[in-house]
């Protein structure tokens, strides 16, 4: 079965809509999903979906700190993606609630 792209935002929305997740964290939970995603869900793919959220607000990315302030918000792109964290927006979490 090969996922939409459509598919994979709401399962990126979903892996990162409880806490802050490293893009590392997000690949792995995906990729253990393999079962009901066979195809069209690979490291690279999942980044597509990640800048694409990222850039409609639907994500954001963070940079996570030990001290105050804890995260900070930076903008992705195609070199850093890898480096930062993600967090769902309020916006991201109205768009999971249409599609659910």
């Amino acid at each position: 079965m090969t996922i939409s792209a459509i598919e994979l935002k709401r399962i990126v929305l979903e892996a990162v809509s409880e806490d802050y997740e490293s893009f590392e964290s997000v690949v792995r939970k995906l990729l253990r999903m393999n079962d009901a995603i066979d195809e069209g869900c690979d490291a690279e793919s999942i980044e597509r979906s990640l800048l694409c959220s990222v850039e409609n607000r639907l994500v954001g990315a963070y940079l996570i700190h030990a001290d105050p302030p804890y995260a900070t918000a930076v903008s992705a792109d195609l070199d850093t993606v890898r480096r930062y964290w993600f967090f769902i927006t309020d916006e991201g979490k109205e768009y999971l609630s249409r599609t659910a």
